[in-house]
This record gives structure tokens, sequence and C-alpha cells, in this order.
């Protein structure tokens, strides 16, 4: 009895350490699962449109010289261009974050916050993924940050279906976070569109 005790105590134990070395290994995803948080990961907290950098505005409207406050609903800031011999201020379009919009879609393992530039007439200027988490960024890096992908969304309308594979080139093994970032950011370009212009 007392040696098949200890036999249960010692698998108990072993599967306790392989979950929490599963746990370190896949980070939040795992950890999620059985209820409990890691790190900085799970205590970020989403970006806040209003502490985004000008560089980081820029990146995403680059025709825009300033930006305005943030809107109320849904949250976007305006962009504008001034002329430099009237001062004068045109809109250029808007910039928000994916993540702002409900519903949020997730990857594999959980949102990506993506920052978007729209123009008036409903064009991306750009994109820039700010977070994402997915497992597969163990083995591959940041592979959103690949030259051509995020590229790619520029000039995409929002009538189009940005569809993986179709219009939005995608990356083996990673097609479940291509699709999902590709309908976040399209699902709140189009309510931004709806609510703007």
């Amino acid at each position: 009895m007392r040696t098949e005790n200890t036999l249960n105590s010692r698998s108990r134990l072993l599967v306790l350490i392989g979950l929490l070395a599963l746990t370190v290994l896949f980070n939040e995803e795992v950890s999620s699962l059985f209820g409990f948080k890691l790190g900085s990961v799970a205590e970020r907290q989403a970006t806040e449109l209003s502490t985004l950098s000008v560089e980081q505005l820029s990146r995403v409207m680059p025709e825009a010289d300033s930006f305005s406050e943030r809107s109320s609903q849904p949250p976007v800031l305006e962009a504008y261009h001034t002329d430099l011999v009237t001062g004068e201020q045109t809109l250029l379009g808007y910039v928000f974050l994916t993540s702002d919009h409900p519903r949020e879609v997730e990857g594999f393992s959980a949102p990506i916050e993506v920052l978007v530039g729209m123009d008036l007439q409903g064009t991306l200027t750009a994109i820039k993924v700010l977070h994402y988490v997915e497992s597969i960024r163990k083995l591959w890096g940041d592979f959103l940050a690949t030259p051509g992908y995020q590229e790619q969304y520029a000039g995409k309308h929002i009538s189009d279906s940005f569809r993986v594979g179709r219009d939005i080139d995608g990356m083996t093994r990673a097609t479940i976070t291509f699709r999902a970032m590709s309908r976040g950011i399209r699902n709140s370009a189009r309510q931004v569109a709806k609510a703007y212009l």
C-alpha cells in the first residue's frame, strides 16, 4: 500500500513538472488552459492609441504630419497633412487599432493587435503588427515581421476579401495566424469606414 502511494505521488509530481515545463516552453498558450497566467505577456494591457508615438503613427499613415487626439466610438486618430504655405490642415484618413474594435479576432493562441492606417476612400495605407502571441514564435521568431508580409496590406480596399491564399500571401504552418490577422484588419477597417466615411 505504501509503495502504491509513493508511485502515485511520484507520478503526480512528474505530471506537474511536465505541465510546468510545457507552460514555460509555450508561455501563455498552455498556462491559460490551466487557469493561470505567467509573466509580462499575460500582464500586457491593450495599447492605447494616445500612447503610440508619432513614429508608429507615421509608419501606417506616411503622408500625415500631425494626428488628432483619440476620438470616441469607434476609437480612431485623425491623420492630417499641413500645407507649409497656408498652414491649412487637410484630413487624410484615420489610424486605429484592431484591438479597439469588437469582435476582436484571435490567432492560433491569442488576439493579434495591429495598428492600421486608412485613407478617406477606404484604402489601407499601411499596417503595423504591435503585439501577438503564437507558439511558433519560439521556433521562427517574429515571423510576422518578415519583409513583404505586412506591406502587402497597403493598397487593400475595405471591399476586398482579404483572403489568405487569394489576395493575401500567407506563410506555411501559420495559416490560422494570417487568416485571423486579415479578418481582424478587414473587420475593424469596415467598422471605421461605416462610422467615419
